[in-house]
Formats: structure tokens, sequence, C-alpha cells
């Protein structure tokens, strides 16, 4: 895959849901196989923009918003969020509006959860590309599914951490100020960072901007932890490629994907937000993994994306 940083413009979107709008970023190519992006906790479609950009001309992109991050204007009650699956259902609600089923999912972080979720119950047997997917040991799901799951509140470092983000500035300069000296976004591409504050920041009334995920909103993702990723890998039939980093990976648990067969690719010289930090590279595994199907899976699925017949 070619690596360039001239890549094509996305257009926005925008569908009503029951209560509210699911809104994001699209790169269309009719005739082309459809890949939905879910992005990860806390960010937004825009943040991956040089990533999906670069898969523009094979694939025709679709990348939401989730519910309290970016455009999209959905209710959030973090006070009772209780797992993932809030957002898988959202997907489904929005793909049903759609002029076409996805013939293929891929996600970061919690987005690469969302994905699975999301594929497990609407395509079953579409190609799944995870990138750095969260698997954590059972007892966190377990605890989080159970009536002790208020024991998690609080007890988690990144969600405490979350809850003390500073969140208030006279302009998007400002925020980008702040964040260019901060360790987390110090290894990011170039552009990378504008495009984040693109939509990762809202203008309230009083004309200062503040995170769209608000800091309360994505701690409490990070407690979420009641969804079921044993009974989604169950359920999908498709070939399931994972993208794991080399540094801070979320994939605590491998086993809940090794024991399946299902392999993990480590790309060298990567953290967690390996998407915003090597766009180029991510792109290239997402390209030719998309396009080869499974790799010594035990998820055989149908094969390489391109084959499928979908009519």
């Amino acid at each position: 895959m070619t690596e360039t940083s001239d890549t094509p413009d996305p257009v926005r979107f925008s569908h009503a849901l029951a209560n509210g709008t699911l809104a994001g970023l699209a790169w269309p190519n009719p005739g082309s196989p459809r890949l939905v992006f879910i992005h990860a906790n806390g960010f937004c479609a825009s943040a991956y923009k040089r990533l999906l950009g670069r898969l523009a001309p094979r694939f025709d992109i679709i990348a939401p918003d989730l519910r309290g991050h970016g455009r999209s204007r959905l209710p959030t009650d973090p006070d009772n969020h209780r797992s993932w699956a809030l957002y898988a259902q959202d997907v489904l609600d929005w793909l049903k509006q759609l002029d076409r089923p996805a013939d293929a999912f891929a996600g970061h972080s919690m987005g690469a959860i969302v994905a699975l979720l999301s594929a497990s119950a609407a395509a079953d047997t579409a190609p799944l590309a995870l990138i750095e997917p969260v698997i954590l040991p059972p007892v966190f799901y377990l605890t989080a599914a159970s009536p002790f799951r208020g024991l998690i509140k609080g007890r988690i470092p990144i969600a405490n951490a979350a809850r003390k983000r500073f969140d208030g500035w006279a302009s998007p300069a400002d925020a980008h100020a702040r964040y260019v000296r901060h360790r987390t976004f110090r290894n990011w591409a170039e552009g990378v960072l504008d495009d984040y504050l693109e939509d990762g920041l809202t203008r309230a009334e009083d004309g200062m901007y503040h995170l769209s995920c608000t800091p309360g909103w994505e701690a409490a993702n990070f407690e979420a932890q009641g969804h079921d990723i044993g009974a989604a890998l169950r359920r999908h039939r498709g070939p399931i490629r994972v993208l794991g980093a080399e540094r801070a990976s979320t994939i605590v648990n491998p086993r809940t994907l090794t024991r399946r067969g299902i392999v993990i690719d480590r790309m060298a010289g990567t953290g967690h937000l390996a998407p915003l930090e090597v766009p180029d590279r991510v792109a290239a595994w997402l390209g030719d993994c998309l396009a080869a199907g499974p790799r010594e899976s035990g998820n055989p699925g149908n094969g390489p994306l391109e084959a499928q017949d979908h009519g």
C-alpha cells in the first residue's frame, strides 16, 4: 500500500435513532466492499482520518461516532452504564437504516470490541480486523455482570485518571497547545491531533470548548465491562484478525483469542495508540488482512473479502 499523506476528505453523515442522532464520517466508494470502522473510548471518527483515508481507494468506509463521542447526540448515563453492548445496539440500529449491509468490520480498542459485538449479531460471517481490542481477565467481566459490579467503580486507575481530565478551553488552539506537550500525544503522526480535535471538542453555549466525550463518560466506559466477549466470539463464524501493540497492549488476556485459534499480529515499535501513531502501517495491515482473510485461524470464515458474494 502506498504511504502518502494525501488522503481523500470524508463526508459527514447523521442518522436519527430512537432517542437521538448518530453521526460520523464516510469515504464513499460505490461498488467496493463496505467497511465499518469504530473508534476507541474517548476519541471519535475524525481522529482516524489519516488511517481511513489510506483505505478509501479500496473500501466504501463508514465510521460512526459512538454515543457520547464526537458529533453524535445520544443520551449518556455514566452512573448506570453497564456494558459496551449499549454501543453495539446503537450500531445495529444504525446499520438497519443504510442502503446496503456491511461487508467487513474493524475497530480500535473499545471500538474493536464494539465491532465484534456488532458483527456477531448483524453479520456473523463478515471479516473482522481488531486493533488492540480490550481483552481483560475473565474476573473483570464476571464481576461487572454480577450484583457486585459496584466493586469496580473507583478501582480502575485509568478510569480514575479519566475523571480528572482537564476539560475547558477558550479555543481549539489552546487545547492543541496543551495536548501537544503531553506524552500521550507525543508520538502521534503529523496532523492526527488536529484531526482528533476537529470533532473531539464541542463548543458550549458560553463559547468555551469542551471534550465531546466528557471525562465522566470516558471513565464510565472503562468500568462498564459487563459485555460477553466469549459469546460474541462463539457466534461469529467469519475470519478474525487481531493486531497487537508491542508495548502497553490492552490484550491483557490473549488466551481468550489464541485458544480459539485466532492469531495476534504484533506490530513492532508501536503502543496501544498505533492507529494514531503509525496510520500508514496500520492501514497496510488492515488492507492486507481484510483482503487475505484468516491466517491459520480457528475462525475459517468465508475466505478473502474480495471473493465473497454479498448479492
